[in-house]
């Protein structure tokens, strides 16, 4: 009697270690080890029980574990403690997860982790499909590379040509560039060379560089781009709004050349520097050492400061079809009005308002001694007119330059406008 019930689990258990699956099932799964392996029935539905040191495999699929559960029926194994799922060069790690043998999909919960040799993502949940290598997570998911960082609450991720869609509270960050954007969705394309942020995206960059205080440098627009290609930049467009403690822009279009130190602003431009705001058909910013050295305006160029705070309606004027401004140490140094040159500018004597001097010619160039003015000089077809006091007051408006228009809409800050306050994304 005892004989012919070791003689059946013997049987049993060589047919189990050749394969791991019954019916002549589409996939087959191997058992390649497991310290013990018991058959049992749960809930009407046959299943064989592995515990320790679990080897299973599939094709180039290897699972691991300290425990599973096989369904031959459904297909399905769910395996238990210090769950390894490998293919080729990706690794997942979780506590626990379901492998469907039928669709080679491997779904992991809780402490989910892979590692494909380029990334590190951390994740509460992953499925994993071997045969199209597409991966989705959710819950707090965090993707690492060599220089950046994405979080998110959704992330889905193709493994063959290495690009992924970011949903829900995203933020990226560059690590090489000291650089944030977050927004409410992301796609990077191509192994990092592209990236496409929308969803009311913002981004943020600190620097220290030149100064012992943190500077602080945020744009905002409809889209945020990255190219990582030969001319690395970063272009934003449609209502475009930039600020920094010296800086604030808004234009249709910005393009910021990293390696360059450069911002195009383009379709209706106008940045603000100080009490002084400028504008154009086009500018070009450049910076040096992460400080602004030069602005040129080209088409329809117009530079504005309020010559003194308690008299709004007094703003000084300079107009012509390029202007160039150069600074030096932080502040403005030069502006150089070339072609059809107008300027208009207010005096003063002893802080008592002294009437303007409108002048015209082929240049105007103004000099600037610790942001304020020290001279102005005008070259070819010049022609001037001095207005007294009594003349000017209360006369302001007629004496501006065809094209005025003064904007209050300077773009300011607040930290409840960033979406993140460096916390991890959560999942709503």
């Amino acid at each position: 009697m005892s004989s012919r019930p070791s003689h059946s689990v013997i049987l049993l258990g060589s047919l189990l270690l050749s394969t791991f699956a019954f019916g002549q099932p589409k996939r087959v799964i191997n058992l390649e080890g497991a310290d013990s392996l018991v058959g049992r029935v749960i809930d009407g539905k046959e299943a064989r029980e592995l515990v320790g040191h679990v080897r299973i495999r599939q094709d180039s699929v290897r699972l691991t574990c300290d425990r599973a559960l096989e369904f031959p029926e459904s297909g399905e194994v769910f395996l238990y403690g210090n769950v390894i799922v490998r293919d080729d060069s990706v690794t997942m790690t979780s506590p626990r997860a379901i492998y469907h043998r039928e669709v080679r999909q491997s779904e992991a919960f809780d402490d989910v982790r892979l590692d494909d040799g380029k990334i590190f993502l951390t994740a509460g949940y992953g499925q994993y499909y071997v045969d199209s290598g597409k991966a989705f997570f959710h819950t707090n998911v965090v993707v690492r590379d060599t220089g950046s960082t994405i979080e998110s609450d959704t992330l889905t991720y193709y493994r063959d040509r290495r690009n992924s869609l970011a949903v829900g509270r995203v933020v990226v960050t560059n690590r090489t560039d000291n650089m944030t954007i977050g927004g409410g969705m992301l796609l990077d394309e191509g192994r990092g060379r592209y990236s496409r942020m929308t969803v009311r995206p913002v981004l943020v960059q600190v620097d220290t560089a030149g100064s012992a205080a943190k500077d602080t440098f945020v744009v905002r627009g409809a889209v945020l781009e990255s190219f990582n290609d030969s001319l690395r930049r970063m272009v934003a467009t449609d209502s475009v709004r930039i600020n920094r403690a010296d800086l604030a822009a808004t234009a249709d279009r910005a393009v910021f050349f990293t390696d360059a130190d450069s911002i195009t602003l383009r379709g209706s431009p106008v940045i603000w520097y100080g009490v002084t705001q400028v504008s154009g058909d086009s500018i070009n910013v450049y910076l040096k050492e992460r400080a602004l050295s030069r602005v040129t305006v080209m088409g329809d160029g117009f530079a504005l400061s309020r010559s003194d705070s308690a008299m709004p309606d007094r703003i000084d004027q300079l107009t012509g079809e390029t202007l160039d401004m150069v600074f030096e140490n932080r502040k403005l140094a030069r502006i150089t009005a070339d072609t059809r040159a107008i300027s208009v500018y207010h005096l003063y004597e002893d802080s008592l308002a002294n009437g303007l001097n409108k002048s015209s010619g082929d240049r105007i160039i103004m000099e600037f001694e610790e942001g304020k003015l020290a001279s102005i000089k005008i070259v070819g077809g010049v022609e001037g007119q001095y207005i007294p006091e009594p003349q000017l007051k209360n006369k302001e408006e007629e004496y501006r330059i065809p094209g005025f228009q003064w904007r209050e809409s300077r773009p300011t800050v607040r930290g409840t406008e960033l979406p993140w306050n460096s916390r991890r994304p959560t999942q709503k």
